[in-house]
């Protein structure tokens, strides 16, 4: 926890320093007009803490390890109002190729989706979206490597514009690979699972970003089908630092990711993770942050392979 802490007011620090432009409105007379090709590449690392609770879930050995991540999403327009956005998503930890002491850590996950939606830059949008991926653990106290666990997600998606804010609501349906999928898994996986995810973001300037979200997922794991509930919580606050030595104008982001995830019944298990991360982003087809959300490639999606794997550490 002391190293979290330190951690977070140092992330804090860098991130203030290193933002010194003032609030400023949007300028809609200066934004591009209707909707654009355009994209982001975004890259991060960071760590990841754990704190586990029961006789099941045991973090002695290991309570935290290294985190990256790869996220890449294209906007393209469909005609006036209509669009289509695709994503793709990896993130791993340090233990992904060299395994760790710790049992069942998160090792990796990847995911690959898409939404389709209508949109009116000056007010909202609305659509739906699916996926699918997996997600992977570390079973390092039986000496197999890693266990995946595939899933499919999808629901719908709305957003709500009002001047310099973005409302974001999502939600919909969660289903990871059991033993009786193709290829066999096993039922640790979270599986039947419904969730809803909230989203804010304050556009302080063009280029500067505050969001702040929160997601609830409600779903079951275990061969017993054991209720399992995940609270998961984040902000992030993105600027574009002029000048960096060799990259230039750079968009820079920092992040905070926490989860709760407890399983009831019998056997019943929960942990909590936290993650701090810092992160680049490259976006193409806009030219500012507040653009990007507004005429581009505005739509994401939460981490479903985390949330699949994480079945196994609570078994």
């Amino acid at each position: 926890m002391k190293r979290f802490v330190a951690a977070s007011a140092i992330a804090i620090a860098l991130t203030v320093s290193a933002n010194s432009a003032g609030a400023a409105d949007f300028d809609t007379d200066e934004a591009i007009r209707g909707l654009v090709v355009g994209g982001e590449v975004e890259s991060f690392s960071g760590i990841m803490f754990y704190d586990g609770d029961g006789d099941d879930v045991d973090f002695d050995d290991d309570d935290y390890q290294l985190v990256s991540g790869l996220t890449g999403r294209l906007s393209m327009p469909l005609g006036d109002n209509l669009s289509v956005q695709m994503d793709g998503e990896f993130e791993y930890a340090s233990n992904a190729l060299s395994g760790s002491r710790q049992d069942d850590l998160f090792a990796h996950s990847f995911l690959a989706g898409g939404h389709l939606s209508w949109r009116d830059p000056e007010t909202g949008l609305f659509g739906g979206f699916a996926a699918f991926g997996g997600g992977a653990s570390d079973d390092a106290g039986n000496g197999e490597g890693s266990r995946a666990y595939s899933f499919y997600a999808v629901g719908g998606e709305a957003q709500f514009y009002a001047d310099n804010l973005t409302f974001y609501l999502q939600g919909g349906y969660i289903d990871g690979a059991t033993e009786n999928s193709v290829p066999v898994i096993d039922n640790d996986a979270l599986r039947n699972a419904l969730f809803g995810r909230g989203i804010v973001r304050w556009f302080m300037d063009p280029d500067t970003r505050l969001q702040a979200e929160i997601a609830y997922v409600d779903g079951e794991t275990d061969s017993n089908a054991a209720d399992t509930t995940i609270l998961e919580w984040g902000a992030r606050y993105d600027t574009m630092i002029a000048g960096l030595p060799i990259l230039g104008d750079s968009n820079v982001f920092v992040g905070y990711r926490g989860a709760h995830f407890d399983k009831s019944g019998g056997d019943s298990a929960e942990f909590t993770d936290h993650t701090i991360m810092v992160g680049f982003t490259h976006r193409f087809g806009t030219r500012s942050i507040q653009e990007t959300d507004r005429y581009g490639a505005t739509l994401d999606m939460p981490n479903f392979g985390r949330w699949v794997s994480a079945g196994q550490i609570l078994e």
